[in-house]
């Protein structure tokens, strides 16, 4: 089954890649979980602050990591392909404003096991951030570009931990961002295609 994941720092144009591969390829999107779960919990920005609350800033992520789980699952369950906003993300703010320490535990969690095993046999792609996306956020932190080098670093770095394979979209231009989203799922959708050593012709499904 076809997931992709867009993962990668605030403010760097996950949701417009998103929507943009999803409305080319008629893929069913999957929209931020964070968002909602925030908005769920009614949550003022300063209450998730890492700086003045740290143990409310990691049972976010915790929320968060056991949300994209149960949307996963429903998805594998009902066989649709899908593009989603972010990935792991929540263990990389973990790791990035609480340290190692934090991750861990939030990587020892069965979802996270869950989406880990889940992201190995899926498409991910990191997109690197730029200057020109920055914008003020009415939910998260004011990004600062150091901070979101540093996340896209982290990023980079848990995925290989993890042994999850990743695509880095390294461009500014949204067609190119687009194209390179496509050409791998493209690849990906004739990889399913197997031909045995009889001569049958049968599709893999992950």
């Amino acid at each position: 089954m076809l997931r992709v994941f867009i993962c990668g720092a605030h403010s760097v144009g996950k949701t417009t890649l998103v929507n943009e591969v999803g409305k080319k390829l008629s893929l069913h999107v999957e929209a931020e979980v964070a968002r909602k779960v925030i908005k769920d919990l009614n949550l003022r920005r300063e209450d998730f602050d890492p700086k003045t609350n740290q143990s409310k800033f990691e049972e976010l992520q915790e929320k968060i990591l056991e949300a994209q789980c149960k949307v996963e699952e429903q998805h594998s369950r009902n066989g649709t392909p899908y593009i989603a906003d972010r990935g792991i993300d929540p263990l990389v703010y973990s790791l990035m404003y609480l340290g190692e320490n934090s991750m861990k535990r939030l990587l020892s969690l069965p979802s996270s096991q869950e989406c880990v095993n889940r992201y190995r046999t899926s498409l991910v792609f990191v997109v690197r951030p730029f200057r020109e996306c920055l914008q003020p956020d009415d939910i998260r932190l004011v990004p600062k570009m150091e901070e979101l080098s540093k996340f896209t670093n982290l990023m980079e770095k848990v995925l290989q931990d993890n042994r999850i394979p990743f695509t880095v979209i390294d461009v500014l231009d949204l067609k190119k961002r687009v194209d390179i989203v496509q050409e791998k799922i493209m690849e990906h959708r004739s990889l399913k295609v197997v031909t045995r050593t009889d001569g049958t012709i049968f599709n893999r499904d992950d």
